[in-house]
């Protein structure tokens, strides 16, 4: 495992129990003795709520660690850690079970706990069946119950995590041992206010963002709708190919004014000096509604994010350094956004786009495909189709015989950029572990999250 990775996966649980390390060393310190049952439930209960506070982190976006690790990644350990919490909780709730009471006959100590865990199990239902495919990606059956979910009223409903919070942290402060421990209440004010004051902070600039409006709206494929953007006032912020921004409608557009993330197909260039191009493909009651939207309607972009192109890979030298891009279907939005950004740079490295399609109804950008290969010799565009057969093109999928067959394969030096559906994702991270592809090599846009 490379460095990165373990560090991706690993820094946010290690937040946590260094909050939780301190937090039971406070109370601890001021408790002369304490009985086996006691310390399971209370540092249960401790251990699940720094755990709550550090999810609730990443789910605020911080972008000076989403850089580093990538929101996809973030946001499978944001995944994994919210069921771990599920199971530390129950095992608090049953230590502390007084068995069944009235609100009405509970102590404020009760009240608070069941208020928070009700909360904490809406937001743990809605994260796993709704709004992630985590979890569910590999059941058909809980794919289709994930499907028939209303997307916009289970992001209201996981908002009730900071609901979640509030209550635990009354609830802990109404234990006398607790709220007359200095150092633990200390400790507890400043992890939570920080938690809780990062969160209103991030949404508050959601709301102050500046505003951009529609100038080009229409179908690249019949299922594919092309937008692009440009400032109300203003120039665009400065991003990298492949980066994504959050999408939030604004001003009465007939849409959702819920934030959607989509990779940017356009980079920084003489076409697109102060406009963003986005690609978005027909996948819910979201993108459906995009045909209710209006050129001249306004909407706010949260970003950039993504780290698919770091300026560190991208001056890699061009002579002995290939990119291999790997797209299933509309993956290759974050691809031509990498393309778009080298063509514009002249660059002359050796390239191969790999790109698998369904039906050959999706195929389009093909002009400007080949106008990037004669800018650059080095330039090899691969397409492949695994429904329909289509003269001229491979018939199958991605695979590491495919891959070798064009030339694509250079695994021990080439950057690997991969951005498409599950199934591809998760097989071409197989093919990674075969060439031993270098994880800090491997560059990967999965948009399940």
């Amino acid at each position: 495992m490379g460095e990165k990775k373990f560090w991706a996966d690993w820094t946010f649980p290690l937040i946590s129990l260094v909050m939780f390390a301190l937090l039971l060393a406070a109370m601890l310190s001021q408790m002369p003795s304490i009985t086996v049952g006691s310390l399971i439930s209370f540092s249960s209960g401790l251990l699940a709520y720094t755990m709550m506070l550090t999810v609730t982190f990443m789910g605020s976006r911080p972008r000076f660690l989403e850089k580093h690790f990538g929101m996809p990644q973030m946001f499978e350990v944001h995944g994994v850690m919210s069921v771990v919490l599920a199971f530390i909780i129950l095992i608090h709730v049953i230590i502390q079970w007084n068995g069944f009471q009235s609100i009405a006959e509970m102590s404020l100590v009760s009240q608070t706990g069941w208020v928070a865990v009700i909360a904490l199990l809406i937001v743990i239902y809605t994260g796993i069946f709704s709004l992630s495919e985590i979890f569910v990606q590999y059941n058909k059956t809980l794919n289709v119950y994930k499907n028939k979910h209303n997307r916009e009223l289970n992001l209201w409903l996981h908002r009730l995590a900071i609901v979640s919070i509030i209550f635990v942290y009354f609830h802990l402060y109404a234990l006398p041992f607790l709220s007359n421990n200095t150092i633990f209440m200390v400790l507890l004010n400043i992890f939570t206010i920080y938690v809780l004051g990062y969160w209103a902070i991030w949404k508050i600039k959601i709301l102050t963002l500046p505003k951009y409006e529609v100038t080009k709206l229409y179908r690249g494929t019949p299922t594919i709708w092309v937008l692009e953007v440009t400032p109300v006032k203003g120039q665009i912020p400065q991003f990298h190919g492949g980066e994504y921004f959050w999408i939030y409608f604004r001003d009465g557009a007939n849409i959702s004014k819920e934030g959607h993330p989509f990779s940017t197909s356009s980079a920084i260039t003489d076409r697109y000096s102060n406009s963003i191009e986005f690609m978005i493909k027909d996948a819910g009651d979201w993108t459906e509604s995009l045909k209710n939207i209006n050129v001249g309607d306004k909407l706010v972009l949260e970003g950039p994010h993504g780290d698919m192109l770091p300026p560190h890979i991208q001056e890699t030298d061009e002579e002995t350094v290939p990119f291999i891009l790997l797209a299933g279907g509309i993956g290759l939005t974050p691809m031509l956004s990498i393309l778009r950004q080298e063509h514009q740079r002249g660059s002359q490295r050796e390239m191969h786009l790999v790109w698998g399609l369904s039906v050959e109804e999706d195929l389009f950008m093909l002009d400007e495909l080949e106008e990037m290969k004669a800018a650059n010799p080095n330039l090899h565009v691969h397409v492949i189709f695994s429904w329909d057969e289509v003269e001229g093109y491979a018939h199958g999928f991605i695979t590491n015989e495919y891959l070798e067959s064009v030339g694509a394969a250079p695994y021990h030096y080439g950057h690997f950029f991969v951005c498409g559906p599950g199934p591809m994702i998760d097989a071409t991270k197989r093919i990674f572990d075969h060439g031993n592809v270098p994880y800090d090599h491997r560059h990967i846009d999965d948009f399940r999250f």
